[in-house]
């Protein structure tokens, strides 16, 4: 190397050729440094954090916190990056493959998904526009037999623009012992009209009442689907009044949470400017359920013991 970089002396007066040979060799020490450090298996967290197997080209997450942390996916700490499409689809594919349903994020960054049930209904116009009002998005799982209602015209694109769109099975039906044609009709029959009628593809899955056992879990792994639970649930399906939603939310939200609301009830709307404000004085920021699971996934141990602690 030090020849390679070593200028010739032949003629040059010793003074000028002693200096002539000091900067070469200087020159040859930078190369070699730089050479070295291009090879040295420098360890960051995202190698670091590949423990656990992961998906093709995706690393696990680290295990830290709330048992989760960033995955290798390109996405920067700061919770304001949003990821790209191919991190998310990488994210959601390890998670399909793990075959067990999601109950929330890892809880090490400051973010939160709010997602909303049995849409499109009387409510999701104002729910959007709130929402969009705020700069905040959400996740909405709907029903497909709502679909075609003609003072619902629109609104799930709407939604898909604004957020994502989630199946919740054509008929708002518990799938226990249903056979795989009922699965097919009440979830792929579903996800296709959604697809349709937004343009995006649908990955996410919510089981009505949150009911699912070993074949509904396997029946959307084999199609491409994650089954998404929830982590705080507000009870505004179970009568609560909005003072009571707002509540609930008090005294549960924390990073990481999936959050359990509907956008057909007239108390969750009322309770929503509160929660908003909530999110905010928390320092809390909003994220659709995918940006949620790429940019602080849960870990494996988490996935296996269906727990957010």
């Amino acid at each position: 190397m030090a020849e390679q970089f070593s200028f010739p002396s032949r003629g040059l007066p010793p003074a000028l050729a002693d200096r002539r040979g000091f900067l070469g060799f200087c020159a040859a020490m930078v190369a070699l440094i730089l050479v070295l450090a291009a090879f040295s298996p420098i360890r960051t967290r995202d190698t670091a954090a590949a423990q656990e197997p992961g998906p093709i080209g995706h690393h696990n997450s680290p295990k830290h916190g709330k048992a989760g942390g960033a995955v290798g996916n390109g996405v920067a700490d700061s919770p304001s990056a949003t990821p790209t499409a191919d991190a998310e689809e990488s994210a959601l594919l390890w998670l399909i493959e793990a075959g067990e349903p999601v109950h929330c994020g890892a809880g090490t960054q400051p973010l939160v998904a709010l997602t909303f049930d049995d849409g499109p209904g009387a409510y999701t116009q104002e729910t959007i526009d709130l929402l969009k009002a705020n700069g905040m998005t959400a996740t909405f799982f709907t029903a497909g037999k709502l679909y075609s209602s003609p003072q619902f015209d629109g609104l799930l694109k709407e939604e898909a623009e604004m957020g994502v769109v989630g199946d919740h099975t054509w008929d708002h039906v518990p799938l226990d012992g249903m056979t795989q044609d009922e699965l097919e009709y009440q979830i792929i029959h579903t996800r296709e009209v959604a697809e349709a009628d937004t343009g995006d593809s649908v990955v996410l899955f919510r089981p009505p009442l949150g009911r699912h056992d070993a074949t509904l879990d396997e029946f959307l792994r084999a199609h491409g689907m994650l089954d998404v639970l929830w982590s705080l649930d507000s009870q505004d399906s179970q009568g609560a009044s909005a003072s009571q939603i707002y509540q609930n939310l008090v005294d549960g939200l924390s990073p990481g949470d999936i959050v359990l609301l509907h956008e057909n009830r007239g108390t969750t709307l009322d309770a929503l400017p509160q929660i908003i404000e909530l999110i905010k004085e928390r320092g809390l920021q909003t994220v659709t359920v995918p940006e949620l699971l790429t940019m602080d996934p849960p870990s494996m141990e988490q996935l296996q013991a269906h727990t957010c602690n």
